[in-house]
């Protein structure tokens, strides 16, 4: 199977998480709907929920969690969990849904149960940073033979290269990193983006972004300037709901925003070469300096800098030679008549 992500066209993930939940099934769904709608306007290639449940997530008495209790939610995260657990149910309503509106309907699965029930529904899969380790998942993930997403936030590059060599056992299908910060919001000091490049060059595998900073802008654009190759942010419809998600998630009109910045920037990676851009042919011609004549010269006449032959722009006259050839040409005889203006050839003179 095809990696639905290459080196031209960044592939951006609408990272909807546990922002499609709202209190009741009927307002769920309806939310879930929206979140989906807001992803296709936006012109996102995939819509991203989260499948778990707590019982395989975390050992019963894992307590608060600290980040989340500064922020408010001061439940246990076995509780929050069991409330933003998505019904296996709505699985494959949404991914109908999504497929409808011509959208990659994506779910990260964080245990065999939750892989189970999302695969048959997805196209693509990502582990999540925290199951890095998750050796049975990533296993199983791997065995599914479709192109695979991993996060490696809170890793270090021998996680990653444990995680690698464990998919890469099972099997042959694309594997993109996606370089992550740990964090939410994740601050600028910690994007740390030169790992994207890094982890490239380490591991030969396209690298991408997860990118958990509030801004819409800066990080997914830089990060596409360093070779990344999707990017995946956290949304919502409004920032002021309740939930674990909303407070470091755009808005539908900072991810429309977000997706233009990113084509954009894939755009204007061009190729590495540097060369002569056909953008740029008009004024290579027009006002790049070469040998021109500032007077008529006749053929046997000496050539000689500032006499009849200067560095200047040619506007629409002919580029002359490079100035390089400046001292093989002084004093040598013109082999024929050149106007004012023309730009000197590389056989014009004896």
């Amino acid at each position: 199977m095809n990696a639905p992500w290459d080196a031209e066209r960044v592939f951006v993930i609408a990272e909807a998480g546990s922002n499609w939940r709202l209190g009741t099934p009927a307002r769920d769904r309806r939310m879930a709907r929206l979140l989906i709608d807001v992803a296709v306007d936006a012109g996102a290639d995939a819509v991203k929920f989260q499948t778990y449940r707590p019982e395989t997530v975390y050992v019963p008495n894992a307590g608060q969690s600290d980040y989340l209790a500064a922020g408010g939610i001061k439940e246990d995260i076995s509780a929050i969990f069991a409330d933003l657990a998505m019904p296996y149910e709505l699985i494959p309503e949404l991914a109908e849904y999504a497929r409808s509106q011509g959208i990659t309907f994506m779910s990260t699965a964080f245990s065999l149960p939750d892989l189970a029930a999302v695969d048959p529904h997805v196209a693509v899969h990502k582990i999540a940073s925290y199951e890095i380790s998750h050796i049975r998942l990533i296993e199983q993930v791997a065995a599914a033979g479709k192109p695979t997403l991993m996060s490696t936030g809170a890793s270090t590059a021998a996680d990653v290269a444990w995680a690698v060599e464990t998919f890469r056992a099972r099997s042959a299908a694309p594997l993109c990193l996606l370089q992550c910060t740990a964090r939410y919001p994740a601050p600028p000091e910690a994007m740390n983006l030169r790992t994207i490049p890094a982890l490239a060059a380490r591991f030969g595998l396209p690298v991408g972004l997860s990118d958990h900073s509030p801004d819409p802008l800066t990080a997914p654009v830089a990060a596409v300037g360093l070779g990344a190759c999707v990017v995946e942010k956290h949304y919502t419809v409004d920032r002021r709901l309740p939930g674990p998600d909303h407070a470091f998630a755009i808005e539908p009109h900072e991810l429309k925003a977000m997706v233009r910045a990113v084509r954009d920037a894939a755009q204007m990676r061009g190729t590495g070469e540097k060369v002569v851009l056909p953008a740029e042919a008009e004024l290579a011609a027009y006002a790049r300096r070469g040998v021109q004549a500032i007077r008529a010269i006749s053929a046997g006449e000496a050539l000689r800098e500032g006499v009849n032959v200067d560095i200047l722009r040619p506007g629409k006259q002919r580029l002359g030679v490079h100035p390089r050839h400046l001292a093989s040409l002084e004093g040598r005889p013109a082999r024929r008549d050149i106007p004012l203006g023309d730009g000197l050839q590389p056989d014009d003179w004896a």
